[in-house]
């Protein structure tokens, strides 16, 4: 009994320290100034990103709740990235149609793992979470523009960032994390002008 105690406030513990690192004002009107500021997009592009984003996952709960969860749905001046741990052929099909019809969208592109024995094990939580201490902990990066999804130990990186520099150093971090079985970059440089 101590044991599944101890393990479940392992588990809490490696929840909050994978959860997106985020200032004190994020939770006040200047959060969003500062998310700007840290956002290689204008805040017209990362408003119109986050109506698609919000588009489609409403979109894909309304249709099914569970399978609507467990798509995991970014988008980047218009580039909708689709992904998440799904076997049903038929939503992932509605997932990727629902995404190239929504107003504003650019592209669509998908990465789908097989479901594991469970969505989201322990060791992916505690993956994220270290992934997470050290992405904060680079002061050369922005580690609030590098969100990090983790399947059965293969490691997603999607964002943002402000180089080339900025996505070969997140991509070491995540390499260097015991456990880690292979890692994706999905982090984008900005535009050129």
């Amino acid at each position: 009994m101590q044991r599944k105690i101890f393990v479940l406030a392992a588990l809490a513990l490696a929840v909050a320290l994978a959860l997106p690192a985020k200032p004190a004002s994020a939770f006040t009107p200047w959060g969003a100034i500062y998310d700007a500021a840290r956002d290689e997009r204008s805040v017209g592009t990362i408003t119109a990103d986050k109506k698609i984003s919000t588009s489609i996952k409403s979109d894909l709960v309304n249709r099914d709740g569970k399978l609507g969860l467990a798509v995991k749905v970014y988008c980047y001046v218009g580039r909708v990235t689709l992904l998440g741990q799904l076997a049903d052929e038929k939503f992932k099909d509605f997932a990727v149609a629902t995404a190239k019809k929504t107003k504003g969208v650019r592209s669509v592109s998908t990465h789908w793992e097989a479901p594991g024995a469970s969505d989201t094990t322990a060791a992916d939580v505690e993956i994220a979470a270290k992934l997470r201490a050290a992405l904060v902990g680079d002061k050369n990066i922005s580690a609030t523009q590098v969100e990090a999804e983790v399947f059965g130990g293969k490691v997603y990186l999607i964002g943002m960032v402000r180089s080339q520099k900025d996505i070969d150093r997140s991509v070491a971090h995540a390499k260097a994390v015991k456990g880690v079985t292979d890692v994706v970059s999905l982090l984008l440089p900005p535009r050129k002008k």
